[in-house]
């Protein structure tokens, strides 16, 4: 599973779930692990059913893709530098009718550059703020 290009059709909210989304990447944009609620939020975000499977190559979709671009770039930066201190990123997304929370964090490897991950997190918002909004 790797990363590929995003599809910017507007997507509709997802819905009743509760619950964190999870996907964990490797370096080079392979889907490490995933749970529940972030296939449902790729279900929702690429109106198509249930893409993001373990055996299929699915590509991650804006605004996650911005996000792991983002923790990618700063991962890389942490290594060229020899920080190897965790990180986050943290933004708010209107998406459909609603707020998402989008966490990107990223986790440098000292010995194995390529064995470094990054933790992208996907939180539903009960409510939009629209001064603290930004378009991810």
């Amino acid at each position: 599973m790797f990363i590929g290009q995003p599809d910017l059709a507007a997507p509709a909210a997802p819905t009743s779930s509760a619950g964190t989304g999870l996907l964990v990447l490797s370096m080079d944009g392979r889907i490490l692990h995933t749970n529940d609620r972030a296939r449902e939020f790729a279900h929702h975000f690429t109106n198509e059913p249930r893409r993001l499977q373990a055996s299929a190559t699915t590509p991650l979709r804006h605004p996650l893709m911005d996000l792991f671009h983002d923790v990618l770039a700063n991962l890389e930066k942490h290594i060229a530098a020899e920080d190897w201190s965790q990180f986050e990123i943290t933004r708010l997304a209107r998406w459909g009718g609603g707020t998402v929370r989008l966490r990107g964090f990223g986790i440098p490897d000292q010995a194995r550059r390529q064995q470094s991950r990054m933790v992208l997190t996907v939180d539903q918002q009960p409510g939009p703020s629209p001064g603290n909004i930004q378009s991810a």
